[in-house]
């Protein structure tokens, strides 16, 4: 039989149990809440961080395909690669790695193979080329792609090198190893490492035997007995899918510490048991006031926390102090709001600035021009070029350099406007209204201050590219490209500012075409070059004395190409040397003939600058000179003004040891350049030129006659031979004879010859020759 329970009893364990349960359901529902909010934050804050670790990727990515970008398009860059010359290559990679801190640069030919690599032990003993481990190379385009070698994951930047058609691949890549992936952790605030497909740990943030126990660990599903041993740190292991690194057999993984996370959210659920322990122990009447307190406040924390698990933690919450725990929890969760905005704020900064300057970085800069020139801007975009920043580096090292860097940055900054870093020293800056010539004077002036450093006072220099857009360019590509040009352009001609002009362009591609051609010549086509004679005469004897060897190219692509015009760019673009040779052989050859044909004239020979330079060069010449059958005597050996100050310690000790050895040397356009006293007083030369710009109008221009005859008087002086070129007509050619000038030469007494025809003529002119007998 059923006991009977009095009303009071009954009221009391229904009330009682209708506590427990209400206490029971508040309890599992705060645990579920708490245990949703520690996944969906976890699963928030691995989001985050994978995507970081994307960005960063990218962002170095970014750097890669730039750099690679503007070295690739550069003309010296080409105009190396296009010649093969392996130290200027090595000099533009190591130059590109000192901008850049790169883990391989690499230069390849069109079949993939490689041709240098820097630092050149990178590849190790992998047997694979780079280009069979790098999928995504394109004739016509910069490509990037993960390269797997030597048990390291590289992301590289192909860039085609065309001059204009592609010659060849320039590589760059950043290896994802130990220290980059360290860096990573730093950032990320996560563990990153990378393994094989059989879960062996290849590189990582953490030393390789921690992260292999990690791995371990992590494959155990996290339980409370685990949280509440608190013996161990607790970690979830993401794997990272990249893109385009699907067809790598290694997995990349981001392991987070969530240790700190459960155990704060083991001391909410412990709080949250005392407090039901508490109301069980109070009154009925109590414990329901309590509950009716604390559940709805619960509820508001765990609608809140679903707001955050989306990503909505703009608006603070309330918090509700009438139960302490509930107030602190509020707070708590306003902390972790701003922590967490603080930290995107940090990573944004870092996503769209330089770090050294504080400037925008490139890839931020160039979207927002591009997205303000899509929209129909009209922008004024000033390139600034710092000179000397790898002087100063090397100089007093990269602190100072640095210094400088920041110092300029805070300069520009000065000024409103849009300012960013491109790479090295050199900066953009597009103002917020239009500088006029009078302010970007100012401007200049001001970054040119000297910067005191360690009591160093550093000079500072800057260049100015002009550019209005979208007149001068619509693309970020367009204005960088043409940023660069403009940028050679100040080297050759020393301005301090320059705007944009479309002949610039049409320059600029001509000469990487000259390049380019020039090159095919000296390699497949020869007969596209020929030399030409052009006679002297000695004014005391009427004879014909020496010739000139003038070399001329008659382009199939480009026509007639003035000798003025590509034997400048062959030296810049290291073409001379072989230039030199090609006219070296050719000449003698003829000089030989004409040997042969019982003329004993001279023949004179230009030089240039680097052939003078290259001590080398004095064996060649005189080994070839004599397997002709040749003396030095034979040979004179022109070199113009400016040749010979620009180095004069070299130009003194290369010509005395020409001179040692029977060469003759004669100065070239003299007058025309910033030659001393003093320079021919301690140069070995025998013989200078009056340039023919002081020589064409002799016979009518006063001026012109004072000066020759003040060159024939030191000329005299110095006991130095004089040639006059330039000789137009018969009365210019009697001033000469009557100032004591010694030998003509000019379209008067002959225009320049083939071989052919100066034979032709020296048969049949009015000048006398010396001849001996033929062999």
């Amino acid at each position: 039989m059923m006991k009977s329970l009095s009303l009071r009893h009954s009221l009391f364990r229904i009330l009682l149990g209708s506590t427990i349960i209400t206490a029971g359901l508040i309890l599992l529902s705060v645990w579920n809440a708490t245990d949703d909010l520690v996944q969906q934050n976890l699963e928030h804050e691995l989001a985050i961080d994978t995507n970081v670790l994307q960005h960063i990727v990218e962002e170095r990515t970014q750097g890669l395909y730039a750099s690679t970008k503007v070295l690739s398009s550069a003309y010296e860059f080409k105009a190396a690669f296009a010649s093969y010359d392996a130290p200027t290559i090595n000099s533009a990679l190591q130059t590109m790695n000192a901008r850049q801190d790169f883990d391989l640069l690499i230069m390849l030919n069109l079949q993939g193979e490689t041709i240098t690599a820097f630092p050149d032990d990178v590849l190790g003993e992998d047997e694979q080329s780079f280009a069979e481990g790098y999928r995504g190379i394109r004739p016509d385009e910069i490509t990037r792609d993960y390269v797997f070698m030597n048990n390291t994951l590289y992301h590289a930047v192909v860039a085609p090198v065309s001059a204009p058609r592609v010659i060849g691949y320039l590589g760059a890549a950043f290896a994802l190893d130990d220290s980059f992936l360290t860096l990573l952790g730093e950032v990320v605030q996560a563990e990153v490492i990378i393994t094989s497909a059989d879960n062996q740990v290849l590189n990582s943030s953490l030393p390789h035997d921690v992260a292999e126990e990690l791995l371990k660990r992590s494959e155990q599903e996290i339980s409370w007995l685990r949280i509440m041993a608190q013996n161990e740190s607790l970690y979830e292991v993401r794997e990272l899918q990249l893109p385009g690194i699907d067809h790598i057999p290694i997995k990349i993984r981001i392991a987070l510490d969530v240790s700190e996370q459960y155990l704060s959210v083991l001391d909410l659920q412990t709080v949250v048991i005392v407090i039901a322990l508490g109301i069980i122990v109070l009154s009925l009447a109590i414990s329901m006031v309590l509950a009716k307190r604390v559940s709805r406040p619960v509820k508001q924390l765990v609608s809140v926390v679903n707001e955050i698990a989306d990503g909505h933690y703009q608006q603070p919450v309330e918090p509700d102090d009438r139960v302490t725990e509930i107030g602190e929890l509020a707070r708590a969760f306003n902390t972790m709001q701003a922590r967490i905005r603080s930290r995107e704020d940090h990573i944004l900064f870092q996503a769209q600035h330089d770090m050294l300057s504080g400037l925008y970085n490139r890839h931020y800069v160039e979207e927002k021009l591009n997205d303000r020139l899509d929209s129909g801007e009209t922008l004024q975009i000033l390139g600034i070029n710092i000179m000397g920043i790898r002087t100063i580096n090397d100089l007093y090292g990269y602190t100072t350099g640095d210094y400088c860097i920041k110092t300029m940055a805070q300069r520009t900054l000065s000024w409103p406007g849009m300012a960013a870093r491109l790479a090295g020293g050199d900066f953009l800056f597009v103002p917020d209204s239009p500088l006029k010539e009078s302010d970007i004077d100012a401007f200049r002036r001001q970054l040119e201050l000297p910067i005191e450093f360690n009591d160093l006072i550093i000079p500072m220099r800057v260049f100015f590219a002009h550019l209005n857009c979208p007149s001068d360019g619509d693309t970020t590509e367009e204005v960088f490209r043409k940023i660069n040009i403009l940028s050679d352009e100040s080297k050759q001609h020393d301005h301090w500012l320059i705007a944009f002009r479309e002949e610039m362009e049409t320059k600029y591609l001509r000469r990487l075409t000259i390049i380019t051609e020039l090159k095919k010549v000296l390699t497949d086509n020869q007969s596209e070059l020929s030399m030409v004679y052009q006679p002297k005469i000695n004014l005391q004897t009427n004879n014909v004395c020496s010739v000139e060897a003038l070399i001329r190219w008659n382009s199939a692509n480009l026509g007639f190409v003035p000798p003025d015009e590509f034997i400048g760019i062959a030296e810049q673009a290291g073409l001379i040397e072989r230039v030199t040779a090609w006219v070296l052989d050719r000449t003698l050859d003829d000089l030989a003939d004409f040997r042969n044909q019982g003329y004993v004239f001279s023949m004179a020979i230009n030089l240039s600058t680097r052939d003078i330079q290259r001590p080398e060069m004095m064996q060649s010449l005189a080994e070839k000179i004599t397997r002709k059958g040749l003396t030095p005597a034979d040979v004179e050996l022109e070199i113009t003004e400016s040749d010979l100050v620009e180095d004069t310690a070299v130009a003194i000790s290369n010509l005395n040891q020409y001179q040692a050895m029977g060469f003759h040397f004669a100065i070239d356009d003299f007058g025309t350049g910033y030659s001393s006293l003093a320079y021919l007083k301690m140069l070995p030369v025998q013989t200078i030129k009056i340039d023919k710009s002081f020589v064409l109008k002799l016979a009518s221009d006063e001026s012109d006659q004072q000066i020759v005859r003040t060159v024939l008087n030191l000329a005299s002086v110095f006991k130095l031979s004089v040639v006059a070129e330039g000789v137009e007509d018969e009365l210019s050619l009697n001033i000469l004879k009557e100032g004591g000038c010694d030998i003509a030469q000019g379209y008067f007494i002959s225009r320049p010859l083939s071989a052919q025809a100066l034979s032709e003529w020296l048969a049949s002119t009015a000048f006398g020759l010396q001849k001996t007998e033929t062999k």
